[in-house]
């Protein structure tokens, strides 16, 4: 994996990336927007089927879902190209490597939502209490999407090597 890395940060599209002064920032800004995206919908989503909010129709809820979800695209964008410009710097970090295990497991978790419930929630009606099923998969993703934040925030300072 390290001569990959020592490729991709070698390479001109890295190297231009990383020196243009504006590039970093503006990328930081559109992740952060795209997070909160990300986490005020699903975040939503997630306490209404943890049963709070009852009096919001769970439908009401979901249909805030596809502002997460591109959200979740202009993290994957710019994250891409935080990786890119500093490789090194990601893929020796335990925080890096934690963070996307917590991402994978928030996308398990909405695709195992989505395959065995997702369904059935659009039956709840407002006032209804939400089954069990429904609340561990609301504590999963609000536990997972939060980790990401925590472990993002924690990129500089948990386990970078130096």
């Amino acid at each position: 994996m390290f001569g990959f890395i020592s490729w991709l940060e070698a390479t001109g599209f890295s190297t231009t990336l990383r020196n243009a002064t504006w590039v970093w920032p503006t990328c930081e800004s559109i992740h952060f927007l795209g997070l909160t995206m990300l986490i005020g919908a699903a975040g939503f989503f997630d306490l209404r089927l943890m049963g709070f909010m009852r009096r919001v129709p769970i439908a009401a809820a979901k249909a805030f879902m596809p502002y997460g979800i591109a959200g979740f695209a202009l993290n994957l964008m710019t994250g891409t190209l935080f990786f890119m410009m500093r490789p090194s710097m990601y893929a020796f970090s335990a925080a890096w490597w934690a963070k996307v295990f917590f991402i994978v497991l928030a996308g398990m978790n909405a695709m195992l939502f989505e395959t065995t419930l997702g369904a059935r929630v659009l039956t709840l009606g407002p006032g209804e209490d939400t089954p069990t099923s429904f609340k561990v998969v609301g504590c999963v993703s609000l536990f997972s999407w939060f980790a990401v934040l925590y472990f993002g925030r924690m990129l500089p300072y948990i386990g970078t090597g130096n």
